[in-house]
């Protein structure tokens, strides 16, 4: 007996090619260890690292040992940045952070995704931009194209998924926006 329909030939895998170039993962390759080794050892060379590496660092960072950054070259620190333990730096494309922002213990900023519209599912580096005088959390998520105005205040493990102005205060998952009321002395509703 023949099969009425029969089953449909495998399709072939889409082609996937590699999105950095051949000096980039061999850049990748010394980052992930000599540079690492040095970054451990020698807290005062971090900012000198990552200019080292391609990036940029003001004045008065700094940044503590157990900082995970992916591409170096990608990162953009204002002056007086400040950066905690814990923190995940997954600067697949460019994180820039203004003057005078803290980013607390363990949070993660993650600029880069797939599209997942494309069956190859293409790398894509949206950038992350967090303003001047901004708090970023403990445990809170920055996800790509999300753009920060000046002092923004991110709690602790809030996500953020969406660009947000100036003077925004954020918390939730999704975050969205609070309210703070004077009358209660400044208390969030």
């Amino acid at each position: 007996m023949t099969h009425p329909n029969p089953p449909d030939p495998p399709r072939p895998e889409p082609t996937r090619r590699s999105v950095w170039t051949t000096k980039e993962k061999i850049v990748r390759i010394i980052w992930s260890t000599l540079g690492r080794a040095v970054w451990a050892l020698i807290p005062a060379a971090r900012p000198g690292l990552i200019r080292l590496f391609g990036g940029d660092c003001g004045p008065g960072c700094v940044i503590a040992r157990k900082v995970d950054i992916l591409i170096p070259w990608n990162i953009h620190l204002g002056s007086g940045v400040r950066v905690s333990d814990g923190v995940i730096l997954y600067a697949l494309g460019p994180i820039t952070i203004g003057d005078d922002t803290l980013i607390e213990r363990d949070a993660h900023l993650c600029a880069g995704t797939h599209d997942m519209t494309d069956s190859r599912f293409p790398l894509v580096k949206p950038p992350i931009r967090v303003g001047n005088r901004c708090l970023i959390g403990a445990d809170a998520y920055l996800g790509p194209e999300v753009v920060l105005g000046d002092d923004c205040r991110v709690w602790p493990r809030a996500s953020v998924y969406r660009p947000y102005p100036a003077g925004a205060r954020l918390r939730g998952n999704p975050a969205k926006p609070i309210e703070e009321t004077q009358a209660d002395g400044g208390a969030a509703s």
